[in-house]
């Protein structure tokens, strides 16, 4: 039987140095593998891809145990607790295995609240409305996953936004510890608020030349209707003015300055 290693886990798995391998690599040559790789039932390795990948290249078959579980999530939450329980994690690193496992329990807890079809469970379900949605508190769902890594809420959230929003030059110094969450954090935030400033600035730029214009096309438009002599057809009066400011035509058609001597 062979060992397969799935894409998916090992994507998961925190990236290790060519020396620290080299070292590990060393230590199954010398004193062997110390503890068995773990697999699921279609032998796709769960924990223990840096030994396996060890074992492969010394020549040595290694020594694998096989779990089983009831729920595919229950597996892939395991791959990330057992990922969590390695050493020298930065905390970037806890915070890109918490994402993943945030949303593993936010799926467990659809699951358990979800109707059953026993017809006891059934019956109950008549009294609940049919939009009915399992409950899920996002904050003490976050505050559980974040306890669990080894972080604070408040890390946990902006190292989230990190990993949506950051370049992926400053993820891998993250992971690399060669900068700290709080730093690119706030330098993301400020960038945002730049971006932000000048989106305001050029659409209040915007706004100002879509109102000179509208100036203009409304001057054009009065000056038509004097030029056309339109008037009243009960009593022939041709000085239309605004209904709110009471202005004639001819005083709106003339500059600022000439409005305010004549008021």
């Amino acid at each position: 039987m062979s060992l397969r290693v799935n894409p998916e886990y090992e994507k998961l798995l925190p990236k290790m140095s060519d020396e620290e391998f080299a070292e590990f690599k060393a230590s199954i040559q010398t004193e062997g593998q110390h503890y068995p790789i773990v697999v699921n039932e279609d032998l796709e390795i769960l924990d223990g891809h840096h030994r396996f990948r060890a074992c492969v290249e010394l020549g040595i078959e290694p020594d694998f145990e096989v779990r089983k579980f009831e729920d595919k999530l229950l597996e892939r939450k395991f791959v990330i607790e057992a990922n969590l329980r390695r050493r020298h994690l930065t905390k970037f690193q806890l915070v890109e295995l918490g994402v993943p496992l945030l949303e593993i329990e936010r799926e467990l807890v659809r699951k358990r609240q979800a109707p059953s079809k026993s017809p006891n469970q059934n019956m109950q379900l008549d009294f609940a409305p049919e939009d009915a949605k399992p409950v899920f508190k996002k904050t003490e769902a976050v505050a559980k996953v974040a306890k669990k890594v080894g972080v604070s809420p408040r890390t946990f959230e902006r190292g989230r936004k990190i990993l949506e929003k950051a370049s992926e030059e400053d993820k891998q110094k993250l992971r690399e510890g060669k900068t700290s969450i709080t730093r690119v954090y706030r330098e993301l935030v400020a960038s945002e608020d730049a971006v932000a400033q000048t989106a305001g600035t050029a659409e209040a730029t915007l706004n100002d030349v879509r109102r000179r214009q509208n100036e203009r096309a409304l001057a054009a438009f009065l000056k038509r209707l004097l030029e056309g002599e339109l008037f009243c057809p009960a009593c022939g009066n041709v000085m239309f003015e605004c209904s709110k400011c009471h202005k004639t035509l001819e005083e709106l058609l003339k500059p600022q300055g000439e409005n305010k001597e004549s008021s």
